[in-house]
């Protein structure tokens, strides 16, 4: 099976922990020693940074000119990405580890030094987001709505009779999956950024998929 739909299927039946900038992600892993793989898709280009005991020890990159391993794909992350950090056995970090072993750090510690956010830069906080389900600029109610990571669910609610639900989150960017009366599904993304923000999402004349 590919490596990519191995990792894949790990992240699904995983816990996810919180999204982080490059360093923030190497400080955290480091501190709390987490085994886990931290997952960014920014660019057409996704990276996997796999953690043992809060060491760093594998990277794989996969993009549409096909996947790197261990040192030549950590040469290409530039430290200014956004990682998804997922729990993971630990058996299974170090068998996953042992397929792209990173065996010079100094490319990520390179990174992290390049990367350092400036002082007074926007730190990532927790917030309220509110969504109104529209069809054909009418509100939906009891349309089911999921805010997901990947294939991860963190959590789901039903709109009410304005066709409002609301969720709190940690500002990021999240899937949002929405399933009408029908049983129609549509995906979007939300791009979250503030401590409270209400959009909208018209779901009129769209099939769903």
């Amino acid at each position: 099976m590919d490596i990519i739909k191995i990792i894949d299927e790990i992240l699904g039946a995983s816990s996810y922990d919180s999204d982080y900038d490059f360093p923030e992600l190497l400080e955290y892993t480091a501190k709390h020693k987490i085994d886990g793989i931290a997952v960014s898709g920014e660019k057409n280009q996704k990276f996997f940074i796999v953690f043992t005991g809060g060491e760093p020890e594998g990277v794989i990159t996969n993009d549409e000119k096909g996947t790197l391993f261990g040192d030549k794909a950590a040469y290409l992350i530039e430290g200014t990405e956004n990682f998804e950090l997922f729990m993971v056995n630990p058996e299974i970090t170090r068998a996953l580890a042992s397929r792209c072993r990173l065996f010079d750090k100094t490319h990520i510690q390179k990174r992290l030094g390049e990367s350092l956010p400036s002082i007074g830069g926007k730190r990532r906080s927790i917030g309220v987001l509110c969504i109104q389900i529209l069809k054909d600029g009418k509100p939906q109610k009891g349309v089911r709505v999921s805010i997901r990571r990947g294939r991860q669910e963190l959590m789901n609610d039903m709109t009410t009779g304005d066709g409002k639900v609301c969720f709190r989150l940690i500002n990021g960017r999240y899937d949002c999956m929405v399933i009408d009366r029908e049983n129609e599904l549509y995906p979007f993304m939300v791009d979250f950024k503030d401590r409270h923000a209400d959009t909208e999402i018209d779901i009129g004349g769209r099939g769903g998929e």
